[in-house]
């Protein structure tokens, strides 16, 4: 008798088990995971720092390392862009300042387009009108995911957001949306007074090729080396 309700209790128990393990199996499957999301912050004052030097012939081409070279001339530019802190960070969480995102992207490129305009105003150019037509020919030669990293990182920092502006918002986001827009629509940018194009730069379609000289005949033509070819 005692065997046959020992036995009878062992099924019970194995039984229960098996219902058990089923049932956290079944509640494992449906139940949905939650991965909240995260963020980057950087100490109070952090900025990023971009700089870029150009080098220009000032008669012509540059020459080959087996001849001598001509005289260049340098320019420089360095921008220095604010990063997000740990309070702007706390502050957009806890929603304490309630900015749509496609707002805080138009924001951000205003600061730094602000900053190239100063820039290109203090070299001789009109800065609005020149990143004006850089960001109306970015939205029409620079596809996503281009040739380099440096075309996707130009690509990124003059688009602008597709969504709507709202009527809050200041006229400078009107303006720079309105280049971003035409870029889509007209076939050439040139509506715009820059006699420069920073797209061209990036693509490096102002880089000339150096010139193909034998350095034995340098001093029957010495000014080959200053060629302002730049076919």
């Amino acid at each position: 008798m005692w065997n046959n309700f020992a036995v009878v209790l062992l099924f019970v128990c194995c039984f229960c088990e098996i219902s058990f393990s089923s049932e956290l199996s079944r509640s494992g499957r449906s139940r949905i995971l939650s991965r909240k999301r995260r963020y980057v912050t950087f100490p109070e004052g952090s900025s990023f720092s971009c700089a870029a030097c150009m080098t220009v012939g000032l008669i012509g081409q540059p020459s080959p390392t087996t001849a001598p070279g001509t005289f260049t001339f340098g320019m420089n530019w360095g921008i220095a862009y604010e990063l997000p802190n740990e309070t702007q960070s706390l502050n957009f969480l806890h929603q304490k300042k309630k900015l749509l995102k496609a707002q805080a992207q138009r924001r951000s490129r205003r600061e730094l387009y602000g900053k190239i305009e100063s820039i290109l105003d203090n070299i001789g150019y009109n800065g609005r009108q020149c990143i004006l037509k850089t960001i109306c020919e970015s939205s029409q030669r620079i596809v996503p995911h281009g040739d380099n990293m440096i075309e996707e990182m130009f690509r990124t920092l003059f688009s602008l957001p597709v969504a709507k502006l709202l009527p809050t918002e200041p006229m400078e986001h009107a303006i720079y949306d309105a280049a971003h827009r035409l870029g889509k629509l007209l076939e050439s940018c040139d509506v715009y007074q820059c006699p420069i194009s920073l797209v061209d730069l990036v693509k490096g379609y102002y880089n000339a090729p150096v010139p193909n000289i034998d350095p034995s005949e340098l001093h029957k033509k010495p000014w080959a080396l200053f060629s302002n070819s730049f076919g």
